[in-house]
């Protein structure tokens, strides 16, 4: 850039001069300044209900890159180098076959889906609500209540705590193979009392490699779920599929065979885990 180049912007920044915030601007010979790295407020709502909690740094399960800002879209793809990460999202999102969001994910609102892909169709213009964080997401108990010892010990002890790896030490005449907790949302803390409002109606169901459910297991209040037995009763590995209240569901994506659910759904997620068992 040229010294003249350089007093022009000083003097605009003294000055106060306006420009479209849209606009592209040439900074020198071939170097384009995409714009503002701000998105528009009703779709960074949509980015964080629907796509940060995997598209996030560092990126969960499995999610190959970040997509919390303007610029994240703006990139280059990573499969076609010729289209932006915004093209290569919308695609997917038009694809039945390898949808995004994606199948072990609940559908998206058709509202939502709509504004996100007009987003995407019109250009992915700058808005004025910035960027999602990047970083661990903030911590939360919906509840406000905490489990102690004080609380009583049983089924309804330690929400969110790896269960069986405790059980194996501690108790193991207790250390049932299959054992979680089910939150409402993605990063409860431990020990956050879930107070789930209609347990009964939840199924945490677990699927053999054929996708047969061989068992059904029902969280109580505390969020906690758990087998009966110490071993499975059918061969590893296995998936699991989480069913709301509503009938939505939420399937595991990747097959298991550690029982010990908490151990990966930790509060920021752990082994490619988004976060806690939350939830559709």
């Amino acid at each position: 850039m040229t010294r003249w180049t350089w007093k022009a912007l000083l003097l605009c920044g003294a000055l106060g001069c306006s420009a479209e915030p849209e606009m592209a601007v040439v900074l020198d010979a071939g170097v384009v300044d995409p714009g503002p790295d701000s998105l528009p407020c009703d779709v960074q709502a949509v980015i964080a209900e629907r796509c940060a909690y995997c598209h996030t740094t560092p990126a969960k399960a499995y999610a190959p890159m970040a997509l919390l800002a303007r610029s994240d879209f703006q990139r280059a793809s990573m499969v076609d180098a010729q289209s932006s990460m915004g093209q290569r999202s919308l695609t997917r999102m038009k694809d039945a076959q390898s949808p995004m969001p994606p199948a072990s994910e609940p559908p998206m609102p058709e509202a939502e889906r709509a504004l996100l892909m007009g987003w995407l169709e019109s250009g992915m213009p700058a808005g004025t609500c910035g960027s999602l964080p990047a970083g661990p997401a903030p911590t939360t108990c919906a509840s406000g209540s905490i489990w102690s010892e004080a609380s009583g010990t049983g089924a309804y002890m330690a929400p969110g705590i790896a269960c069986r790896s405790c059980h194996l030490e501690q108790a193991p005449s207790v250390a049932y193979f299959f054992t979680g907790t089910v939150f409402p949302t993605l990063h409860e803390a431990d020990g956050c009392d879930p107070r789930l409002q209609e347990p009964s109606n939840v199924k945490v169901e677990i699927l053999d490699l054929e996708d047969q459910v061989r068992l059904t297991l029902v969280p109580n209040s505390a969020g906690n779920f758990m087998s009966t037995t110490l071993q499975p009763s059918f061969p590893m590995p296995y998936r699991a599929r989480l069913v709301g209240p509503d009938g939505t569901s939420r399937m595991m994506a990747t097959p298991q065979s550690n029982g010990d659910c908490n151990s990966c759904h930790t509060e920021q997620g752990a082994q490619n885990a988004p976060g806690r068992i939350a939830l559709p």
